[in-house]
């Protein structure tokens, strides 16, 4: 377990500088463009990101007009909102009278062509590639000429969308980490035809809301999810060995993550992640490539273990607690998945899968430096960091990679060569 011991007070320090130099390099605006001033902000869907989304602006002061066409989900997302605002209060991170200042700012308006009327508007509806086209259609109708148009997808291909409202030139991807009003990562999703004033006052946006703006290129996942599809990938041939959650679950603890891959899911929702692999599937037999094997998530899914919502995911859930309990139908569903694809269960150490998991962020970071989607290996790092858990003191996945690179072998090199 050596190359996976704790950093030391000095690594920990290098580890904050790299960090620290890479937000300021991602948050740098272009040079010699002009940065418009936002002043309102126009909010499409009112579901949990366009509620988070929300929160965030209004809590820099900026007013939010939203538009959401359902009479229930407006009434749940302003009960869900208030009940945000509260806990803050009991918890002493601002008074009541600012609580009441943050709500005044949100409000709804009747119409998508009323929220439009922005200087940035912002789509938060479900990850539909289609209904998020005719959302684009529309705002590209009714917004400003100077509007900035941002969608707030996970993953989809930003530019099929920015297609659709007939000015790509406007449109860019604002992507915001759940919950938005905490989570300090922003993804921006720059298109092939997304403008520099475009990105100039997106960037200078997530730097007034106090997020981590980080710019990167247009493919399924951006960077991020990206990278999180290989990692649980390394994670799910592991429970296909000999692995079981909680194991994977502990390694990535005693590594320095708060949780693990399989904790994640289940709070996240499993049927988020499957409606992913479900387009992803479907896009690749469109393809004409072979169908891949569903996942263990996608069983669990079938089951109708859904993650914390229903009690049950990869772990069992007694409520209220959140607890995450091991679950022996989830050692039986994984044993007989080995047993259907032909693998010999074997005992996997902490070790392996440290050095697997991270191994497959480290290599997917590394192809996505390479085709041009991130800037540069430290943005990578800032994005784990700021979005995913990675943990601070070890600076991202590719900077531990590179910590843990032994050393050339120079045994064979003449006495004069060159640096």
């Amino acid at each position: 377990m050596t190359r996976f011991a704790p950093p030391t007070a000095e690594q920990a320090r290098a580890a904050e500088a790299h960090l620290r130099r890479a937000a300021e390099d991602a948050a740098r605006l272009p040079a010699g463009v002009e940065v418009p001033e936002t002043r309102t902000v126009g909010i499409i869907g009112f579901g949990t990101m366009g509620r988070g989304i929300s929160l965030a602006f209004a809590a820099a002061g900026i007013p939010v007009a939203v538009f959401e066409p359902s009479d229930a989900a407006w009434e749940g997302g302003e009960s869900a909102l208030a009940g945000s605002l509260g806990r803050a209060v009991a918890r002493g991170r601002f008074d009541r009278a600012e609580a009441e200042a943050r709500r005044a700012r949100v409000r709804r308006v009747p119409s998508l062509e009323a929220a439009a009327e922005r200087d940035f508007v912002v789509e938060a509806v479900f990850e539909d590639l289609e209904l998020k086209q005719r959302i684009f259609r529309s705002l590209g109708a009714a917004a400003p000429a100077s509007a900035v148009l941002a969608t707030n997808t996970s993953s989809l291909d930003v530019d099929c969308i920015a297609a659709a409202s007939s000015r790509p030139e406007s449109v860019i991807g604002a992507h915001f980490f759940s919950p938005a009003h905490v989570m300090p990562l922003l993804e921006v999703v720059v298109g092939a035809r997304t403008a520099l004033r475009t990105l100039a006052a997106t960037l200078a946006l997530g730097a007034r809301l106090g997020k981590t703006p980080v710019p990167v290129g247009v493919c399924d996942g951006f960077v991020g999810n990206r990278m999180l599809y290989a990692y649980r990938a390394a994670a799910e041939e592991l429970l296909l060995e000999g692995a079981l959650p909680e194991r994977v679950d502990d390694a990535m603890r005693a590594f320095g993550f708060r949780m693990g891959p399989y904790e994640v899911a289940d709070l996240a929702g499993l049927d988020i992640g499957h409606a992913v692999r479900r387009r992803q599937v479907e896009e690749a037999v469109r393809r004409g490539e072979p169908k891949p094997p569903a996942t263990l998530a996608d069983r669990l899914v079938e089951l109708g273990r859904l993650g914390q919502k229903t009690g049950a995911g990869f772990y069992r859930y007694h409520a209220p607690s959140r607890a995450a309990h091991p679950d022996p139908e989830v050692a039986a569903l994984v044993e007989a998945e080995s047993a259907a694809r032909g693998v010999s269960r074997r005992a996997v150490g902490q070790a392996e899968i440290l050095d697997r998991t991270l191994g497959a962020l480290a290599s997917e970071g590394r192809r996505i430096v390479e085709e041009g989607i991130a800037r540069h290996p430290s943005h990578v790092d800032l994005i784990w960091v700021a979005g995913y858990g990675f943990p601070r003191s070890r600076g991202g996945p590719l900077w531990t990679a590179a910590l843990e690179r032994p050393p050339p072998d120079r045994r064979d090199e003449p006495e004069n060569a060159g640096p």
